[in-house]
Order: structure tokens, then sequence, then C-alpha cells
């Protein structure tokens, strides 16, 4: 069977990736992807029982910036940090780390202008400790 033009540049981008950093907790995956060749881009995977998320990340310090925004929710700091932490790189669907301003351990995975989102995805208790270590898992692979 032939292939569409259409379908073979999809292919070829497709391929032109390489897992860089993997880390898993509970039910959670989260993964960075690298560009094998071309300008340097990343994306970030996080996958749980109940969603998946693939999107580009501007830099490899988006990871740990996550992890330290999840910590935050359970130190107390001398200085309040932000409500949110934009994820991806895309201006026109961006992805976004929200903490709940209710309560301390809930966050949402927000797809869309944070007035108007498309998508809110809530993780909170055991999701939230899951997805931590995942990252940390992510930090350690990328020092080495």
């Amino acid at each position: 069977m032939a292939t569409t033009p259409h379908f073979r540049s999809n292919t070829a981008k497709a391929s032109s990736f390489g897992l860089l950093a993997n880390g898993s907790s509970g039910p959670w995956d989260v993964a960075i992807d690298e560009a094998t060749s071309g300008p340097d881009r990343w994306y970030a995977q996080i996958e749980g029982p109940a969603a998946a998320f693939y999107f580009e990340i501007p830099s490899l310090e988006v990871v740990g910036r996550m992890v330290h925004f999840l910590a935050a929710s359970s130190e107390p700091t001398l200085h309040e940090s932000p409500d949110s932490l934009v994820l991806s790189k895309d201006k026109k669907a961006p992805i976004a780390l929200v903490r709940d301003d209710e309560h301390a351990d809930r966050f949402f995975l927000v797809v869309g202008a944070a007035d108007n989102p498309v998508a809110r995805f809530a993780l909170a208790g055991a999701d939230v400790s899951n997805i931590s270590r995942a990252l940390e898992q992510i930090l350690e692979d990328l020092d080495e």
C-alpha cells in the first residue's frame, strides 16, 4: 500500500526524537524526549491512570522547576510562591501546572488559557508524590 507524502513526513518527524530521561512511580510515568537532529527540542510525556499529556517544553530546566513547584506546597517559605508554572512551549495551547488555592496538596494540569481552559486535570495526594518522585528520577538521569 502506498503512503501519502503527508504520512511520510509525520513518520520522519516522529523518528527524529529519542528518549533522554524517564522516571516512574506508582501508576505515573514521566519521560523527556530529545530531538536527535536539527535544533535542540524537548518534549515531556506525563502518563497516569486516567490521563496522558505530551507537549514541547522550552528547556530541560522545566523539570527542576516542576520538582520545586510541587515541593513548595509542603514546605513553608518566607515568600509566597507563584500560583502557576507554564510547562509548554506552545503559546496557542499552553499547558500549566496550577496550585489549588483551597487544598495545599492539590494541583491542576491546565490545557489552554488560564481564564478559559480547554481542560483541567486534578492532581492530589499520592498522585503529586508519585509525579514528584518520577521527576526526581529524571533529574538524576539528566545529571549523569
